[in-house]
């Protein structure tokens, strides 16, 4: 796999940047690596944002790419979980509207208000791998009722908005059935998975996934109170 992984990053360098062999290179390279066993998995309802980001970066910066380690796969898996995790970070304080104060008031109903630098243990132990745990536990209650609300409005889809938006020719392929299997299905499919399954192309499929379906999406997030 090794071999194969580095011949296809050597294929996506030769070319300039922006050329169509360059976008067919990365292309390939992409089916592989989605491929790779180890990639970060998250339940969070953004982490196909972050994955995707995560993608587009790895097609920005793959040339830069330097293994770390005897295993070209297992490198280029650590190189890219290492901005993954950043970025899912971020979908869990986006924009930092989430940045949580140590001061804030915080209370589980069962008794009085404390604040997070209350709950954390004393002296040394507030590491800063603790406080982020903290941090994503409370965020995660705060963004359960909304979640939920967004995961039913996307499975009733009373304006039919979801339905409605499809790639030409392929009514079938609408954005509420990808929602419903990139989003809400655990685990989640693959775009490709999906664009073999109904003879679309892959790389048209994704687009439309990003360009029309996110955005409509994100509108429902929004829409049922979710801060982006």
């Amino acid at each position: 796999m090794d071999e194969e992984l580095q011949s296809l990053i050597n294929e996506v360098c030769q070319y300039p940047e922006q050329t169509p062999e360059r976008q067919k290179a990365l292309h390939q390279l992409l089916i592989a690596v989605q491929k790779l066993p180890g990639i970060l998995r998250s339940n969070h309802q953004d982490y196909l944002l972050a994955l995707n980001k995560t993608w587009e970066w790895v097609c920005r910066n793959i040339c830069t790419f330097e293994p770390r380690s005897p295993s070209l796969q297992e490198s280029l898996i650590s190189w890219i979980n290492g901005y993954l995790r950043f970025r899912i970070k971020d979908i869990l304080s986006p924009d930092n509207h989430y940045v949580i104060s140590l001061d804030q008031p915080w209370s589980n109903n069962d008794g009085p208000q404390v604040t997070l630098s209350e709950l954390l243990p004393d002296s040394e132990s507030k590491d800063l791998d603790l406080l982020e745990r903290k941090i994503a536990q409370l965020q995660e209650k705060k963004l359960q009722r909304i979640g939920q609300k967004v995961r039913q409005q996307m499975v009733e889809d009373k304006q039919r908005k979801l339905r409605a938006c499809h790639p030409r020719k392929y009514p079938e392929c609408h954005c509420q059935l990808l929602a419903q299997r990139l989003v809400l299905q655990e685990p989640p499919d693959r775009i490709a998975d999906i664009a073999r399954e109904f003879n679309i192309n892959n790389q048209g499929l994704y687009a439309h996934w990003k360009r029309k379906c996110l955005p409509l999406l994100q509108n429902i997030a929004r829409n049922s109170g979710y801060e982006q």
